[in-house]
């Protein structure tokens, strides 16, 4: 597997398009598309350039023949770990990390019998390595990131599709969210002094976790690639006249660094000390836009995985158990995770090969219970090529294509994947939060599924997309809606079809108007669009809602209805003006 290509720094404030080329892609065997994060579920624009697909073979499990440095868990009892803490010394290791609270040490050994010794202590109850390959140098003494050189933008914050889409926009008129209220970014690190997010930075809650001990010298959790930055971007991009506004503005955000810098994989060890710092720290929601590596997906009946899956399963439910609401990506591999078959990138710290897995083999965080799992929909609503999927499997549905939002350096860009449909989920919850505190995780899941809005399968796609309209295999509960999380918009009844009313718009004659997008939400089949009333060039289009063209020259103001209309003939309409001026 290729590594990444190096991080060029500082970016200015500007959109970037990239492109990477990777096979398989879609449409072809599963696999991860990697970009300057490797596992974080990020995807830019891919293609295959061949469909033969590699039969799986039998599981390979690298055999160690050397005598470095590895980490482990050793799980015991919660609050039971002083016994297999003197079995870990005893037989050559050291306590590199413990959290007694649910019963997992974080322990480093080089000797090659470490686990199997380990494993026959009373009281201990897995052992198991947690990367098939040797700790780096920087374990003894990790390096802070390098700060950003941070270019400041005077670009005036723009009208977000995405935004509309799951009405943000409408959220903002009735509240920003609360001060109160923290959103942890469990990821690649968030640069702080961005101009859209310093002012929402929460530093007391922000920490290193590489290597699995939290690291809380400051700028310990700043960003090793842009991923971690462009997710809190979207969940709590300030509304300060520049840039972007994120789903809830007026909330903070804090970064809790999980990947390591060099490999930019998110390994358990630091996925546990993530989720347990967030807990004790009295966060209130949880990002997590990767899965843990290095297996794609982990499985009982071997026992490294099996403790890795442990581990990280009992650090989840003592964040939940503390209040925490925790979002994870559904994952970038069009994938059916209700129907596991094979997997050929595992184990990413070494040498992948293919191996049979069953629906047993967990991807983490995302198939541990409690946690809300985001697929991603386009600016039309419909599922994104890309998107993970699965009976059971998904709870919400949000924006995952084109999202534009900060990186590192003051700038901005658009990138595509589940990992950026999950922070606008995690920004609602924010919101839901903010508006009543008092809520409980379990709580603001059911409200999160009461509120989101319908999306039916699409025709056509029985084959994959399984279940009725108001909770399905692609979308779960539906598209989440902001608006109505702070009540800024009555709730749907189920079925219902609604449709977004534009702010009154400007253009001038002969000239292209700015592309603007209605959305239609809700009701049944495939939404149709139509408008009456438009100023001449322009036109809308009927599949995707989106209104283009150039204002044909001369002055005047037009009041504009649009009408969305579902599969059994529902329609909703909003009505607006649009001004022409002339020279």
């Amino acid at each position: 597997m290729s590594q990444r290509p190096k991080t060029r720094r500082p970016r200015p404030p500007e959109v970037r398009t990239l492109w990477v080329w990777w096979t398989p892609a879609w449409f072809c065997t599963s696999g991860r598309i990697e970009w300057g994060v490797r596992k974080a579920l990020l995807l830019f624009v891919a293609v295959c350039f061949t469909t033969a697909s590699v039969a799986p073979a039998a599981v390979a499990v690298p055999v160690r023949s050397t005598a470095g440095l590895r980490a482990y868990f050793v799980i015991t009892e919660p609050a039971k770990t002083v016994q297999a803490a003197a079995a870990i010394t005893q037989n050559g290791g050291t306590v590199y990390a413990a959290y007694d609270a649910i019963g997992v040490i974080v322990a480093h050994s080089s000797n090659v019998d470490f686990a199997s010794k380990v494993r026959t202590t009373e009281g201990v109850q897995k052992v198991g390595a947690t990367r098939t390959g040797d700790l780096p140098a920087d374990v003894a003494n990790p390096p802070l990131p390098p700060a950003e050189t941070e270019t400041a933008t005077t670009t005036p914050e723009i009208d977000r599709a995405d935004m509309t889409q799951i009405g943000a926009d409408r959220a903002w008129t009735k509240t920003l969210g609360a001060k109160t209220v923290t959103v942890a970014v469990l990821d690649t690190g968030v640069d702080d002094q961005h101009s859209d997010l310093k002012a929402n930075f929460d530093a007391g809650k922000s920490a290193s976790c590489a290597y699995g001990k939290a690291d809380t010298r400051p700028g310990a959790w700043r960003p090793i690639a842009d991923h971690g930055t462009h997710v809190a971007g979207t969940i709590a991009a300030a509304k300060n006249g520049t840039g972007m506004i994120g789903v809830a503005p007026g909330v903070k955000v804090s970064s809790i660094r999980v990947a390591e810098s060099g490999s930019d994989l998110f390994f358990p060890e630091n996925t546990v000390c993530s989720f347990m710092f967030a807990a004790d720290k009295g966060v209130s929601v949880t990002n997590n836009s990767y899965y843990v590596d290095p297996w794609m997906f982990l499985c009982p009946s071997n026992q490294d995985q099996d403790a890795i899956s442990e581990a990280v399963k009992r650090s989840v439910a003592y964040a939940d158990s503390k209040g925490v609401v925790n979002i994870a990506a559904a994952g970038n591999e069009t994938y059916d995770l209700a129907s596991k078959g094979s997997d050929d990138s595992s184990p990413n710290d070494t040498t992948p090969a293919p191996r049979q897995v069953t629906n047993d083999c967990l991807s983490l965080p995302t198939e541990l219970p409690n946690v809300v799992v985001v697929s991603s929909v386009d600016a039309s609503s419909a599922k994104s090529r890309f998107s993970n999927f699965g009976e059971g499997k998904i709870n919400l549905a949000a924006p995952g294509e084109n999202v534009y939002s900060t990186v590192p350096g003051g700038g901005y860009q658009a990138m595509s994947g589940t990992s950026m449909a999950s922070p606008h989920v995690a920004g609602v919850a924010a919101l839901l939060r903010s508006a009543n505190p008092k809520l409980t995780p379990q709580q603001v899941r059911a409200k999160l599924a009461q509120q989101a809005n319908d999306i039916a399968c699409p025709t056509g796609m029985s084959a994959s997309c399984k279940g009725s309209a108001t909770n399905n295999s692609y979308f779960g509960e539906g598209l989440v809606d902001a608006a109505e999380a702070v009540g800024a918009a009555a709730g749907q009844p189920k079925g219902a079809i609604s449709v977004t009313k534009p702010a009154e718009q400007l253009g001038f004659g002969g000239a292209p108007a700015l592309p603007l997008l209605i959305k239609g939400m809700g009701g049944s089949g495939v939404i149709s669009y139509s408008a009456n009333g438009l100023p001449p060039g322009l036109e809308i289009d009927p599949q995707r809602g989106w209104i283009t063209g150039v204002l044909t020259p001369g002055a005047g103001r037009y009041k504009v209805t649009v009408i969305a209309r579902d599969g059994e003939a529902k329609t909703a309409s909003e009505s607006f003006f649009w001004n022409v001026w002339s020279f």
